[in-house]
């Protein structure tokens, strides 16, 4: 029962970002003239939009499957003897992510509180958590790979959105934000499927060995 709730938990942590950019696919063709390249996701839920509630509900239905999420990483971690520490910190900010999320649905702009979101600090702080969560394992090369440069990736964004690199952003704030979301989304979404694979690789062998003692 424990590995169907871990499974069916880490596999909603796989369609986050899809429910992300699908709920902006969705909601574009209600907000006449939107341009994904220069205007932010929020505007589409916003009292400028046609029918704002596509987005809102989407971003509380993405919420919603990323709290989920956060049960199967701590689950699965756990399960990989991860440090105790490191896997409820990696799933606190997997939760906060999704928290959010509802957030940003239950307060769309232009409410003032849309932009004072104080759970983002888990968006920010997943990559690097679940790197360091999954640095000691030996059959983790391709996505601590991955993840670095994920984390890279990051660094490289702060001065850029931030404006102290002088690059001039005007016109271009909707493609930061998206590329931005691909560095904190998709890693959920890798992470989700490695941990899922990897879970069921154990429990298997675990099995395995069972098996073998009751023959032996």
């Amino acid at each position: 029962m424990k590995e169907k709730i871990l499974v069916f938990a880490l596999g909603s942590g796989i369609v986050v970002p899809i429910l992300y950019f699908g709920t902006q696919l969705l909601a574009a063709p209600f907000f006449p003239g939107y341009s994904f390249l220069s205007m932010e996701a929020s505007l589409l839920g916003s009292d400028l939009a046609i029918y704002p509630a596509i987005f809102n509900i989407g971003a509380i239905i993405t919420g919603n499957v990323t709290i989920i999420a956060a049960i199967g990483f701590l689950l699965a971690l756990q399960h990989l003897g991860t440090n105790p520490f490191l896997a409820w910190l990696t799933s606190l900010a997997v939760l906060l992510n999704g928290i959010g999320s509802l957030w940003a649905g239950f307060f769309p702009m232009p409410d003032a509180r849309h932009g004072s979101n104080p759970f983002a600090v888990g968006i920010f702080l997943f990559p690097i958590l679940l790197t360091f969560a999954l640095w000691n394992r030996s059959n983790a090369r391709p996505i601590k790979i991955y993840l670095i440069i994920t984390n890279l990736l990051f660094l490289a964004l702060i001065p850029i959105m931030s404006g102290v690199s002088g690059i001039n952003t005007q016109g271009y704030q909707g493609l930061l934000q998206r590329i931005a979301v691909l560095v904190f989304f998709v890693p959920i979404s890798v992470g989700s499927y490695f941990l899922i694979q990897r879970t069921k690789n154990l429990s298997f062998s675990e099995g395995a060995k069972r098996d073998s003692k009751k023959t032996a």
